[in-house]
């Protein structure tokens, strides 16, 4: 025997929240990491790099994809941007029982210089840590896993330097006229990584 089900349409309503709230939750805040979405507030834009080739290259890269106009020469630009220096550094976290070092903190550092307009120069730097574990049986691995992680770290410095940027050419413009965009100056991963890459 069939049984015939009302629906009510406090239901219906309810259906049709649930349904919204699924397509909004996938819809809205995702980013792929190292994406950005800059505004022509800082274009066009003039980069000075010293001994930071790489970085710059990364930084090059996601301006072009974001369609912001790179100047030849820093009088024809509305912001620039300077890349004083990059610095790499390590220090063990723990040690096992014998006294060997099991776990070190690799850190990314670079110190740049912005200018937008032709207001003063100003100082700032971006700091990101992460933590590697390492096997004293595989050095080599190890060695290896610790230049993919400064990699990684030199993209994430990107994107914060240019939002850096973007923030500091925000606040320059006329009231009501500001994008905000939010970003950290220093980042740590939550877990460390092992030789073989898995996160701990």
């Amino acid at each position: 025997m069939l049984h015939r089900v009302t629906v009510l349409p406090a239901d219906y309503f309810r259906l049709l929240i649930l349904i919204a709230a699924v397509l909004l939750n996938s819809g809205c805040g995702f980013q792929l990491r190292g994406s950005l979405d800059l505004s022509d507030s800082i274009s066009p834009l003039y980069i000075e790099q010293d001994s930071a080739f790489e970085l710059a290259r990364e930084i090059t890269g996601m301006v072009v994809k974001n369609n912001i106009v790179l100047a030849d020469d820093a009088a024809k630009a509305k912001s620039q941007l300077t890349l004083v220096n990059e610095n790499r550094s390590r220090r063990v976290l723990s040690v096992d029982g014998n006294g060997r070092a099991r776990e070190y903190l690799l850190t990314y550092t670079v110190n740049i210089k912005i200018r937008i307009q032709q207001a003063k120069e100003i100082p700032d730097s971006v700091s990101i840590s992460r933590s590697l574990l390492f096997d004293p049986d595989a050095v080599l691995a190890v060695t290896n896993e610790a230049e993919i992680l400064y990699r990684d770290m030199r993209k994430d410095a990107a994107r914060l330097v240019l939002l850096k940027l973007q923030a500091l050419s925000n606040s320059q413009l006329p009231a009501g006229q500001n994008r905000s965009v939010e970003g950290s100056s220093s980042v740590q991963e939550a877990g460390p990584v092992s030789s073989n890459g898995n996160v701990q």
